[in-house]
């Protein structure tokens, strides 16, 4: 009995798109289900800036034909940020947009509803807001040197990129680390280091090419590379 509870409890706390897990997120993926009526392109997308970090959600509604899907309730739902409602904008376009000065831990849960058209219960593991580690903001770095990236890993992510002013993007495994060769290390004395850490899932009720992705993306700067 006590290990049927504890089973229970962890369904209900993956159900519910917010378990906050540190495992890998692709993990607590779900697909959902829905009428496939609908291609839905969903992506939430974290950046950071001054003092924090600001989250775009975005979702574009097609029919099988390519047209846009008008009127619909459109709901990203996560544990710390509640049941947001995105609006469609501009109104007909049918591309729902709203934003966040923050980005919420946990996992995400999208749902989309127009009369009998519906995507429901698609579950997006979170991936957690990473920090770069090396290079640090105003570091001195040597050019023509190979450059050790390095950032916090708080929940796996599906796939990572890293991009400099010079160098990238290029696609690399989450991993925490990566060695920029130093060909590809120029001198810069305002050099940017930007890690992208995404996740993503394909949406089975909808329409192919229907999908949900997470990314997150952080920054150190300035680098003086000379």
């Amino acid at each position: 009995m006590r290990k049927l509870s504890l089973s229970l409890a962890i369904a209900a706390l993956v159900a519910c798109g917010g378990d906050g897990g540190t495992g890998p997120a692709v993990t607590r993926n779900s697909p959902g289900t829905g009428t496939s009526t609908m291609r839905v392109t969903a992506d939430i997308d974290a950046s950071s800036v001054l003092g924090g970090f600001q989250t775009d959600y975005d979702v574009s509604l097609r029919d099988g034909l390519g047209n846009p899907i008008s009127g619909a309730t459109v709901t990203i739902t996560n544990a710390s940020l509640g049941a947001l409602t995105l609006v469609e904008t501009p109104s007909g376009s049918g591309d729902y947009f709203n934003t966040k000065l923050s980005f919420p831990p946990g996992d995400f849960r999208l749902s989309v509803t127009r009369g009998t058209d519906n995507v429901r219960d698609v579950i997006l593991g979170g991936p957690g807001v990473h920090t770069i580690t090396a290079p640090a903001n105003g570091s001195v770095a040597t050019a023509g040197q190979p450059l050790l990236v390095t950032w916090t890993v708080p929940s796996k992510a599906k796939a990572a990129e890293i991009e400099t002013r010079d160098f990238g993007p290029i696609g690399i495994a989450d991993a925490g680390s990566y060695t920029i060769l130093g060909a590809n290390n120029r001198a810069n004395a305002d050099q940017r280091v930007e890690v992208r850490r995404y996740n993503e899932v394909e949406i089975a009720g909808g329409l192919p090419g229907s999908r949900l992705r997470v990314t997150v993306e952080n920054t150190a700067e300035p680098i003086n590379v000379r």
